[in-house]
């Protein structure tokens, strides 16, 4: 099975998305165990994990690593500007770092869309159940940031 040098790249986004994720969680970490519960942070953090070495073992096994990981790189560096405009020095702030989530897990799932056609482009199958679950992990994430956001506005519209 061969895969070209878009769906290396594309896999790359995913993977910078991966890698932003864990870093905004270990930033963001007492904030975000305040409002979601360490249970919760943790699972979110493992499960960035596992899904970026899955992207790494197909990349590897691909023989596509190295433009998957440069595209990483590149990807990655762009995310963190734009997340770290967003929340600035709120890091202490779990309404702020859900609000930024909202943008994230939505263009997370976005992506993971475009890796899923790719896989289905070459008949991926270990590739096409990876998406389906990081797709369906970020839906739930995305649910998550809604309700938690939605009950600090009515919290807040109390005061």
């Amino acid at each position: 099975m061969t895969m070209n040098e878009f769906t290396a790249k594309k896999l790359g986004e995913v993977l910078a998305f991966c890698r932003l994720g864990t870093d905004t969680l270990e930033r963001g970490r007492s904030a975000l165990v305040e409002a979601l519960g360490e249970e919760r942070v943790v699972d979110i953090e493992e499960k960035n994990k596992l899904h970026g070495e899955a992207v790494v073992q197909i990349a590897t096994d691909a023989s596509v690593i190295d433009t998957t990981l440069a595209k990483t790189d590149k990807t990655l560096a762009k995310l963190t500007q734009m997340r770290d405009l967003y929340i600035g020095d709120q890091w202490d702030n779990a309404t702020e770092i859900l609000e930024w989530s909202g943008f994230y897990e939505g263009a997370f799932i976005v992506h993971w869309n475009v890796v899923k056609g790719c896989g289905q482009a070459i008949n991926h199958e270990s590739l096409l159940l990876l998406c389906e679950e990081g797709i369906n992990w970020h839906y739930e994430l995305l649910e998550l940031c809604e309700s938690e956001l939605e009950q600090v506005g009515a919290d807040k519209a109390q005061v």
